[in-house]
């Protein structure tokens, strides 16, 4: 079936799959970036070591290639002849996305045989690895002190970074629960008893780390799953039980909801206080050089809620000023602002989508999304056409990330690394299984 899995070595396997693993928990963990770099090396001598395979790899997978290409030379040449800081444009593309290229090489190559412990099997160990050292640490102040520590983590550097990566494990759990048995091979050996275990616990550590984006991520994933499910299986189990199944989801997730407004006091003043942001222009206070303004009942408005749709709408302003881009950084936001007459301390714009159009452009954000989208395509056809739950996982992960793109500037560091190297690996593992399907 595969003539090159009785000549690879089987210690050769087994580092690939420890590597992967390690990279994918200590990724989230802080000062851990020397070991990251370690660890790529060390992937790309074993890649080295099978330079046929991978050649081969490349034609099978022509357009994921071709289009993660695209952006990756566009963005080098915008670099080069359009930034206008480009040492520091240089910089960010060296540590941001040209590794992160590398880091899709990676999965595509390491992935693309068949292994013992598939990249489900990897995602979901390590969200429950680092989800149990949560919990642990929460369970050890809550004995010592009488209380659950709320709206702070221990295992990432921020809230926001661990709730994006509990999300990306648990599209993977929910997709393996629900049509995990589907098709030829199963998305992950794990029982269902031992998926609803870790989808507790993932769920219970989210809300007490209190990111509202989290949340947000949560509620899409549960109604992109449930739209689906009721897609595919309502014929199958009879329409009856799929309207039973959606009346419990929806339950629960109103439950979750509420539960999170109810624990985060910034959500009584949420909308008036985005309205305020809105209209950025009023004062100065989105360039954080003045005050935050205050409501109608006299109080300040919510900092997060003001700054991040103030900086959404001025970051639109900044790339209808410029739609060819100001230059590529993590900072382009702030820089932007100040080559354009706002003195700022402000940073990033919290939203990837702002800081990537205001860095690259509106052709950086279109040949982005055509990327996302050929991976969408890809996991589509897998999945309508054979069932794959890979597929499904496949476009849960990517519209989530561009989801999460809205609110977060996701798409750097080991967020954008995490996901192009699962990504990869979830399109040779694609690949494989259509090889299988095609020869069985």
């Amino acid at each position: 079936m595969n003539d090159h899995l009785s000549i690879e070595p089987r210690w050769y396997g087994r580092l690939a799959i420890g590597l992967s693993l390690a990279f994918l928990i200590l990724a989230n963990v802080s000062h851990t970036i020397a070991l990251r770099y370690v660890i790529l090396l060390v992937m790309l001598i074993l890649v080295a070591k099978n330079y046929a395979g991978l050649k081969s790899c490349w034609r099978e997978q022509r357009g994921p290639v071709v289009a993660i290409g695209a952006f990756l030379l566009f963005a080098l040449l915008h670099t080069l002849l359009l930034s206008m800081w480009p040492e520091a444009s240089a910089s960010e593309f060296r540590s941001q996305l040209l590794i992160g290229g590398l880091w899709f090489v990676a999965g595509l190559a390491l992935f693309r045989t068949s292994r013992r412990w598939t990249i489900s099997d990897l995602v979901i160990v390590a969200g429950c690895v680092l989800a149990l050292a949560e919990f642990t640490r929460g369970a050890y102040v809550y004995l010592t002190t009488g209380s659950w520590p709320f709206n702070e983590v221990f295992t990432t550097a921020t809230k926001l970074e661990f709730t994006f990566f509990m999300n990306f494990v648990l599209a993977f759990i929910v997709a393996a629960f629900c049509f995990g048995k589907r098709g030829a091979q199963p998305l992950t050996f794990f029982p269902r008893w031992a998926l609803c275990l870790a989808a507790a616990l993932i769920l219970f550590v989210s809300l007490k780390a209190g990111a509202r984006n989290g949340m947000i991520g949560l509620v899409y994933l549960m109604l992109s799953m449930l739209l689906v499910y009721s897609v595919f299986e309502g014929v199958k189990i009879g329409w009856g039980k799929t309207l039973l199944i959606a009346g419990l989801v929806l339950a629960a997730l109103g439950s979750l909801a509420a539960y999170a407004i109810k624990q985060d006091s910034r959500n009584q003043i949420f909308f008036e206080s985005a309205t305020a942001g809105w209209h950025y222009a009023d004062t100065k206070a989105w360039l954080r050089v003045a005050p935050l303004p205050k409501l109608s009942n006299g109080m300040i408005v919510d900092g997060s809620a003001y700054e991040r749709v103030a900086w959404i709408h001025s970051g639109l302003d900044l790339i209808a000023a410029k739609p060819i881009g100001y230059g590529y950084s993590r900072n382009a936001f702030t820089n932007a602002l100040t080559a354009t007459g706002h003195p700022n301390q402000v940073g990033h714009s919290h939203s990837g989508f702002i800081d990537l159009g205001v860095g690259l452009g509106v052709v950086g954000i279109a040949l982005w999304l055509a990327f996302c989208g050929v991976l969408i395509w890809t996991g589509y056809r897998a999945f309508r056409l054979r069932r794959d739950t890979l597929g499904l996982v496949l476009m849960l992960v990517t519209c989530g990330f561009l989801g999460r793109m809205l609110l977060e500037s996701v798409n750097k560091d080991h967020m954008l690394h995490i996901f192009l190297f699962t990504a990869a690996a979830l399109l040779a593992e694609l690949r494989q299984r259509e090889k299988d399907a095609a020869h069985a």
